[in-house]
């Protein structure tokens, strides 16, 4: 192609990122005029139209809607911005899974540099919702997050799942024959040490705080390389040269929206509980029999160290259903008979 037609395709194209531009201001001007009880409804029906037109001219429906759910997102962030906390740095699987659940609600993400903080942010009123890690598939729950749950007024919201793809991405440019040091966080380096000792054998290795600081430190130098999140070299500019370098496939790792207000989105319902026991023969059997003979199906349970009290604990509990069904009701009822102390933490749906 001669430069002459490439300049005039390059310019066609930003014509029309221009008129998208314009129209997206457009749709902002005309959702003001909207209350905020009807906006919920414009975005349905939208939708609905929009899944009907991708479908009659051959676009991927799926990818469509992922768009125009970030269209509406920013169109209602330009409104009044949903303000959600997560544990940073920005591009941190938290922040994935932050805009998987709320990337079509306008949202304002604040990055935060620990889970207490994003708890701390949301008692406070400072976030409408945080969101943190519970569980990893490899390495099992996060237990800080358990814990804060236990001292919090707050409620679990939704959830979601991310799948922990790692990748090896360098500076633009950069070749295998160029790294001279990898880095990343302790538990990425860990979960790809086969392909580094079959790839990087001579490379010196480093950890760092989190992945995303990893990779951002491998843009702005030479010779490094940083394990890391699409996402993460999708922000910082980084080149991708070999993707899916995980020793495990399945790790997987799931996140919980905490805040006063359930989500009303999702798939499924489970409900969460803290309780603890007295400490007798059969205690824990007991606690667990008015889910069984209701036939309540538990998807978790564990126990964690009451802090301050060792050797002494609570236990952690998930199963299907919502807490103000006649069954969970009246099993729930039943076990702070039997418990010291029971907890409820929330009714929710997964965000698929």
């Amino acid at each position: 192609m001669c430069t002459i037609q490439y300049d005039v395709l390059l310019n066609d194209l930003k014509n029309i990122d221009m008129e998208i531009i314009k129209l997206l201001k457009r749709r902002i001007e005309l959702l003001r005029q909207i209350d905020q009880k009807t906006l919920d409804n414009v975005f349905i029906r939208a939708r609905e139209e929009i899944t009907a037109i991708a479908r009659e001219l051959g676009l991927d429906e799926y990818y469509t809607n992922l768009l125009f759910s970030y269209v509406h997102g920013v169109s209602l962030a330009a409104i009044k911005p949903l303000r959600v906390a997560f544990l940073g740095p920005r591009a941190s699987f938290t922040e994935e899974a932050a805009l998987k659940i709320f990337g079509d609600s306008g949202t304002l993400f604040i990055p935060l540099p620990s889970i207490k903080e994003v708890f701390r942010t949301v008692e406070n009123g400072d976030a409408d919702y945080g969101v943190v890690a519970l569980e990893n598939s490899l390495e099992g729950s996060v237990g800080e997050t358990i814990d804060l749950l236990v001292n919090t007024d707050l409620k679990i919201c939704g959830e979601t799942e991310i799948r922990i793809r790692h990748n090896l991405i360098v500076r633009p440019g950069t070749s295998f024959n160029d790294i001279k040091l990898v880095i990343s966080h302790p538990h990425a380096i860990a979960q790809c040490r086969s392909f580094i000792e079959a790839r990087l054998r001579n490379v010196r290795i480093e950890t760092r705080s989190s992945t995303s600081e990893a990779v951002r430190e491998a843009i702005e130098n030479s010779g490094i390389a940083a394990i890391g999140s699409e996402l993460a070299a999708y922000i910082y500019g980084g080149e991708i040269i070999a993707r899916g370098i995980e020793d495990h496939k399945d790790n997987y790792t799931r996140f919980i929206a905490i805040g006063r207000s359930p989500l009303k989105k999702g798939v499924g319902m489970k409900t969460a509980i803290i309780y603890t026991l007295p400490h007798r023969p059969g205690s824990l059997y007991s606690a667990l029999e008015p889910f069984a003979v209701r036939r309540l199906n538990l998807t978790k349970i564990e126990s964690r160290p009451i802090k301050g009290k060792p050797w002494e604990y609570l236990f952690f509990m998930e199963f299907e259903g919502h807490e103000e069904d006649k069954i969970v009701s009246e099993a729930i009822k039943e076990l702070r008979e039997r418990a010291v102390q029971v907890k409820v933490l929330g009714s929710y749906q997964k965000i698929p």
